[in-house]
């Protein structure tokens, strides 16, 4: 794996958007995905999300996290409506990152409620978007792995 490779699909009609990540993820490549995504016309601050890191390996220290929060909350976390991140993990580094990163998101007064979730299936029960099925959600987030 090299570098970060970033995709989403926003589900308008759905009030969700689907993200995939591969490789690297460093704080600075992070950061200019979430400003590319963000500026996306379909994009709003009322949307969930479910966020599939599987694939990622994380290269970031405590104080990136904490900058990451810091620029979240200033952009994001803090504006807008109540809405749900499902963060998708599968190797115990992921899961500490997403928790850290969960914990210090908390501290900031945020609109935003993050799970961590092993599968896809558990983490959109847990978003429950009735508007669309499950498996029409997660063949979605598959076609952005290619």
């Amino acid at each position: 794996m090299s570098g970060l490779i970033s995709r989403y699909k926003i589900l308008k009609e759905h009030n969700l958007v689907i993200e995939y990540h591969s490789g690297i993820l460093e704080f600075e490549s992070f950061i200019k995905f979430v400003k590319k995504k963000i500026s996306d016309p379909k994009f709003y601050l009322g949307l969930n999300h479910l966020i599939d890191f599987k694939d990622v390996t994380f290269n970031t220290t405590k104080n990136d996290i904490t900058k990451s929060v810091g620029f979240f909350a200033k952009e994001l976390l803090t504006k807008g409506e109540r809405r749900n991140i499902a963060v998708l993990t599968s190797t115990p580094k992921q899961v500490v990152s997403a928790t850290l990163y969960k914990i210090k998101q908390q501290e900031s007064n945020s609109l935003v409620t993050i799970e961590i979730f092993s599968t896809s299936k558990r983490a959109l029960e847990w978003l429950n978007i009735k508007s669309i099925s499950i498996d029409n959600i997660i063949e979605i987030k598959e076609s952005l792995k290619n």
